[in-house]
């Protein structure tokens, strides 16, 4: 199990923790973080206020 998984996604555990893992300094490649990464940038891009309409304002 990746260390990330157990300790939650952040920016610099990615930095202290992936610098330690095999695979990502051999491939510098890593499934699960690109994985958690997308996701985030997901979050941040979704709209969670949706569209007041000019009607709704009564003008």
């Amino acid at each position: 199990m990746c260390i990330i998984e157990s300790i939650g996604y952040s920016e610099r555990n990615k930095m202290i923790y992936c610098s330690d893992c095999v695979i990502f300094r051999k491939t510098g490649k890593c499934e699960y973080l690109k994985y958690l990464e997308s996701k985030i940038r997901a979050d941040f891009t979704k709209d969670s206020h949706p569209e007041i309409m000019v009607d709704d304002c009564g003008f």
